[in-house]
């Protein structure tokens, strides 16, 4: 945080109005639901906009290291960040998005990304325009931040952290605070936004139908593969499907439609597929 705060890593241009998206996901022994979301993505119209996926592995024990090596070495714009140290989700960004500031450092602007969409492992994209409207927000140069906002008792509203998106050059200034290890990991962020005046875009993300999260993947896999994790102290480990309606059988069917591709001895060819539609 003394970090961000004082000497900035990397130089950010303002936004353009050109929206290009780095897609920031965390594996922590997830690899089958990173899976499934890469092939969702697959589907999304205007998949271009996202010119950088930045996969930061946590000392994933599924047996999933070789296939995103694999992944990152075949496909361009796929970059995997392997993260062995203080294994939090928190820890994870932090070290996609320094990662991703020195990797485009040295490019010109136009091709750098602008935008960070921050999502789980364990989100699949329903709505084929999801991505194209998400641009279309940002491109309007109105918001900081999109969303789906949840009020309570805070002053400020909040967005889960499973998916949201944020301006590069919005996070990188001073006034932000970074994601940190927390209950909510984006809410210190959100909150400095709030309190600054930022606009916060409310993308009914679950609700609108554009993805799903399926929600506590990270605890089960804590429980199975990692005692000493914090996450294993979780007592529920069941998905609510963000209490969309049917939502376990939206996730099902989509399983189902690409069970072929997600059989483990089938990475060979699921790398070919996602690298025709990805690379």
């Amino acid at each position: 945080m003394i970090q961000k705060k004082i000497f900035p890593v990397a130089k950010i241009p303002d936004f353009d109005g050109d929206c290009r998206f780095a897609l920031l996901t965390v594996n922590f022994s997830t690899t089958h639901f990173l899976k499934l979301m890469l092939l969702t993505l697959c589907q999304q119209n205007n998949r271009q906009k996202i010119t950088r996926i930045v996969i930061v592995d946590n000392d994933s024990k599924d047996g999933g290291l070789d296939f995103l090596r694999n992944l990152s070495k075949s496909i361009f714009r796929i970059e995997l960040v392997e993260n062995r140290w203080i294994r939090t989700h928190a820890r994870g960004l932090r070290k996609g998005i320094y990662y991703l500031n020195k990797l485009e450092s040295s490019l010109e602007k136009q091709l750098q990304s602008n935008v960070l969409m921050i999502c789980d492992t364990d989100i699949i994209f329903r709505n084929p325009n999801t991505i194209t409207e998400l641009a279309e927000i940002f491109n309007s140069k109105k918001y900081a931040f999109a969303g789906e906002l949840r009020y309570s008792s805070n002053i400020c509203p909040q967005a889960q952290a499973s998916f949201l998106c944020l301006r590069r050059d919005v996070y990188k200034r001073k006034e932000i605070s970074p994601i940190l290890n927390h209950g909510s990991p984006a809410f210190p962020m959100q909150k400095s936004l709030w309190e600054n005046k930022y606009q916060l875009y409310d993308f009914r993300s679950n609700s609108g139908g554009y993805i799903l999260h399926r929600g506590r993947s990270g605890v089960a896999a804590a429980e199975k593969h990692y005692s000493t994790s914090s996450y294993s102290s979780e007592k529920n480990n069941k998905p609510h499907y963000m209490a969309v309606e049917n939502g376990e059988q939206i996730w099902n069917d989509t399983e189902n439609q690409f069970a072929e591709l997600l059989l483990p001895d089938n990475e060979a060819e699921l790398i070919k597929y996602l690298k025709s539609k990805l690379g």
